[in-house]
């Protein structure tokens, strides 16, 4: 069979085993066919799920007590950032950390810039005061360190007196179509805002997106404008029926992570929360209950209850959620392809699993009931006893323990805000124009 017989589906098999987006790149530049192939949007986003990416992290590197909040607070402080290039990357070759300097965003008047999260290569940057805080009108800013360029803007709130619990980029155009294929930009993207609303306690989820028009202006004087996509009253979603609003409603949601397209929340009702960035749907999750030796957690936070990307091959775009019950490290799958109801996949005892680990000592044994994740790099999570700082990672892959050395003496975690490079890649052709520069090879066959 000559390759140029090769079905559609076959060619995506193969390119999707390209480790470079340089090399698949170049595979769209061969013909007409095959960037029609690789521009295909479910295609990009297979491929982008199967192949890291990441250039580089932002690290908070001035941890504190704040940092076992739900959001980033004092800790995350651009000034308090440090670029950490991936090792892995081609971008280590050719640049330097310095390039990644924020210095190019103006500071907010008053106050300080605070990195609330990144998404593919962009960061969504809020003041200080806006978490937990009691403000008037308050400017977000979204910037771009490839192209060192930013834009500043006011979410049209009705209500003034809120405080922010999360904010997040949201991929894939959250509910809206992007132009170009939904690659955002400093122009081009949509936000999502949790508020908590002073004096009536209700906690707001609300999605915002540029407005057409403005994203032409990126480079002129015009104003760049949000408006409002969705909102939504998340209290009858994390409260029990018949539970009353209250004070500690404010604290009722804990971010446990972004996988498979979805951000996760646990809440302190129990509930686990899944916002589909591709739609903005919001949905409870049914995870199995726990069966550990002890009572059954109260409520998930932070520090065991994680949300993480999928394994190798086909289930890489997929999510995962790992969880401590006791001194067991279960990892949970959703069931029948869908999103809301997971099933156990495998659980770990971490006692036997840490047995030989330098430094490990018998009451570590007993202090692992109930053990904090730290954090999920790549397909590891770096746990902890909740009352020593011991960090330690597990493979999820390869059920290969090792030890931590560099998580400092402080029992809160690090916040690392990953950077990926502009995607999808620029390709040399859209598909569906009829001029072509390139050699044709389907002609010569």
């Amino acid at each position: 069979m000559a390759i140029n017989e090769l079905p559609d589906e076959l060619l995506e098999s193969v390119f999707l085993r390209l480790a470079s987006p340089i090399c698949l790149v170049r595979a769209a530049s061969t013909c007409r066919r095959w960037c029609s192939v690789v521009a295909d949007a479910g295609f990009l986003r297979l491929y982008r799920a199967r192949n890291a990416l990441t250039v580089g992290s932002y690290v908070a590197t001035d941890t504190g007590y704040s940092t076992n909040w739900s959001h980033p607070f004092s800790s995350c402080l651009v000034s308090s950032l440090a670029f950490m290039p991936a090792a892995s990357s081609p971008a280590t070759v050719t640049m330097n950390s310095d390039r990644f300097s924020l210095d190019f965003v103006p500071e907010p008047d008053n106050t300080c810039w605070v990195l609330a999260d990144s998404h593919g290569g962009l960061l969504l940057l809020l003041p200080q005061r806006y978490y937990w805080a009691n403000s008037s009108s308050i400017s977000i800013a979204v910037c771009d360190p490839w192209t060192r360029r930013y834009r500043t803007v006011i979410p049209p709130l009705e209500s003034k007196h809120v405080g922010c619990l999360n904010a997040f980029l949201l991929g894939a155009g959250g509910a809206e179509k992007k132009k170009n294929n939904h690659v955002a930009s400093v122009s081009n993207f949509t936000v999502l805002l949790i508020l908590y609303t002073f004096g009536s306690g209700a906690i707001m989820a609300f999605i915002f997106s540029t407005v057409a028009g403005t994203a032409a202006a990126a480079d002129g004087d015009e104003e760049l404008r949000l408006r409002l996509t969705r909102s939504m009253d998340l209290g009858d979603l994390i409260r029990p029926k018949g539970v009353p609003r209250s004070p500690t409603d404010g604290v009722a949601m804990q971010f446990a992570g972004r996988a498979g397209g979805s951000l996760y929340w646990g809440t302190i009702y129990g509930v686990v929360l899944a916002l589909n960035e591709s739609t903005g749907e919001l949905s409870s999750l049914t995870l199995p209950k726990c069966t550990g030796d002890g009572e059954q957690p109260q409520f998930y936070r932070q520090w065991n209850l994680r949300a993480i990307g999928g394994g190798a091959g086909d289930d890489a775009g997929r999510a995962r959620i790992v969880r401590v019950v006791d001194s067991d490290l279960q990892l949970l799958t959703p069931l029948h392809g869908g999103r809301e109801e997971w099933a156990l996949e495998k659980t770990l005892r971490l006692p036997e699993l840490t047995r030989g680990l330098p430094g490990r000592e018998d009451c570590f044994v007993e202090t692992l009931f109930g053990a904090k994740i730290l954090a999920v790099i790549g397909r590891s999570v770096v746990l902890t006893p909740p009352k020593e700082m011991w960090a330690f990672s597990v493979d999820l892959e390869t059920m290969e323990v090792e030890r931590v050395y560099d998580w400092g003496n402080k029992r809160v975690p690090k916040w690392v805000f990953p950077v990926k490079p502009p995607w999808p890649p620029a390709l040399p052709l859209d598909a569906t124009t009829a001029s072509w520069t390139s050699t044709d090879v389907s002609k010569k066959a």
